[in-house]
């Protein structure tokens, strides 16, 4: 995601989060995973989020948050902020119970089952065909993953034409 940072008579500056997470991991893959990073620019503050895994030392802590802070520091980005996050709940997997809780899967559910008794089964499976087809093209232009995609893509064929 891009957020606006400044702008003066050049022009605008666009910086994007995961770009500057992305630069600082590959700068620093030693120690506790940067998962996060945003961007306040209300405030002139960068936001940035770890991943604390069991095991993680106070002073593996600070080391973390001291490299990032000179990184940031370097980018001209005084203001930094950084939070730990869990991801226990993210690695806990998913029981039925759980599921039906979210109105988005009985919706799934509720067409499925439509589908199924208007179109049939092989017209369920083209028009899911149809929809993640479309859904991979959209996502393939409007997500900064897509962008790298279509980037890999361009230099793959370009070098070989």
């Amino acid at each position: 995601m891009f957020y606006f940072w400044r702008s003066n008579e050049l022009g605008d500056l666009w910086l994007s989060g995961e770009g500057i997470r992305e630069a600082f991991t590959r700068l620093h893959p030693e120690g506790p995973v940067c998962s996060e990073v945003t961007l306040l620019p209300k405030r002139d503050a960068l936001n940035a989020s770890f991943i604390l895994e069991a095991g993680v030392s106070p002073s593996e802590k600070a080391a973390s948050e001291d490299s990032f802070r000179a990184f940031a520091r370097e980018l001209g980005l005084a203001d930094v902020q950084v939070g730990w996050t869990s991801q226990g709940g993210i690695q806990e997997s998913p029981t039925l119970s759980r599921l039906a809780r979210f109105p988005l899967v009985w919706g799934a559910a509720a067409w499925v089952l439509a589908a199924v008794l208007r179109m049939g089964f092989s017209g369920t499976l083209l028009a899911t065909a149809f929809a993640l087809t479309a859904f991979a093209v959209a996502a393939l232009f409007t997500t900064e993953r897509g962008n790298e995609i279509r980037r890999w893509l361009r230099r793959h064929f370009d070098g070989r034409s």
